[in-house]
């Protein structure tokens, strides 16, 4: 009996999937380009929604797939807003120059209600099993996470910075909902700190083992070519190691953001690895540069399709019965809805 109990309660695992192919997407790829650069940017809208409708459709979990409801003109529609605003900006900064900085004020003013509202379109046209995604934060959160914390950055000496990486993804996760359904970000700050701190500490080595044989080139002044091949073995280690620190913290991040996202009693699980994320930067990189940038579309698959591999979603009961329930619940939100929230600022 209390075996049948334990195999109830033992979480089951659907796996991320990704049938996207790199030739397939260098059709979409190449074509979004010629069409947005002969419209002068205003097909730049459709190549958007084409992209994501592909990277969505080829996104599967348990058999079925992802979709993105975005309009085109809608988007381009928030587009034209955004270039209109920075127009007006340049504009009055070039003819009133002490309006300047009152200028910068208004836009770092209203960047809190730019996210909520990206963030509320991007949600409203996701969805899943006909299912939609939604964004339930407000510009008064927004504000608190993204200006009112980050205020405080100087006078804590920069040692608020993890606790705000924290709090700006829990807002973030917290207010997304799937149907009718929360997420729930249940990391903790400590967790954040944790990291931080060991990037910290391997900048600070990377700073002494680099930079102490450089300050020895003084003796070399009179000799430009020696202190050129001396610089030309210090200055590679320095960008190795601080490329290397920064594919660590990437993966880090992202393993500690979605293994610490839950929804009702189900939660997802990543398992990305340093050495194999370091590897598709690397080769990616060469690709591209050997390629002259022809190679990006294969690149920008294999990190799609590395990232959802190693996604997995751990249901507590089985996942058919959770989304029926989402669609019995949620109203018809339809593409009226969209249209409240019909600026894409790019966020």
């Amino acid at each position: 009996m209390s075996g049948e109990n334990s195999s109830t309660l033992t979480p089951k695992s659907y796996e991320f999937e990704f049938t996207g192919s790199g030739s397939e997407y260098f059709r979409i790829w190449i074509v979004n380009i010629l069409l947005t650069i002969l419209t002068l940017g205003i097909y730049s809208a459709w190549a958007k929604v084409r992209t994501k409708r592909y990277f969505y459709g080829n996104t599967h979990l348990a058999q079925s797939s992802f979709d993105y409801l975005a309009n085109p003109i809608t988007i381009l529609k928030g587009r034209l807003i955004a270039v209109a605003i920075l127009m007006t900006y340049i504009g009055l900064a070039t003819i009133y120059p002490i309006f300047e900085p009152l200028l910068i004020l208004t836009l770092f003013i209203v960047t809190p209600w730019l996210i909520v509202r990206s963030l509320a379109f991007n949600a409203l046209n996701s969805a899943y099993r006909n299912i939609r995604f939604n964004f339930v934060g407000n510009t008064g959160q927004a504000a608190k996470e993204y200006i009112a914390f980050p205020l405080l950055i100087l006078f804590t000496f920069g040692l608020i910075l993890p606790y705000i990486r924290y709090r700006q993804t829990r807002f973030t996760v917290d207010n997304h909902l799937f149907g009718d359904t929360r997420f729930n970000f249940i990391a903790t700050s400590g967790a954040y700190y944790k990291l931080f701190a060991i990037v910290f500490v391997a900048m600070i080595a990377i700073g002494i083992i680099g930079f102490m044989p450089m300050a020895n080139l003084g003796e070399l002044k009179e000799d430009p070519e020696a202190m050129m091949a001396a610089m030309a073995v210090y200055l590679p280690f320095i960008y190795i190691a601080m490329g290397l620190v920064g594919v660590y913290a990437q993966v880090k991040l992202l393993n500690l953001l979605f293994s610490n996202v839950t929804i009702a009693d189900h939660q997802f699980e990543s398992s990305l690895k340093v050495g194999r994320m370091l590897w598709l930067h690397i080769s990616n990189l060469l690709g591209i540069i050997v390629t002259l940038g022809l190679f990006y579309p294969w690149a920008k698959i294999r990190m799609a399709r590395y990232r959802l591999q190693q996604l997995n979603f751990l249901a507590a009961t089985d996942l058919n019965s959770f989304t029926a329930s989402q669609s019995e619940n949620v109203s018809a939100t339809g593409d009226e809805i969209g249209d409240v929230f019909a600026v894409d600022v790019g966020f």
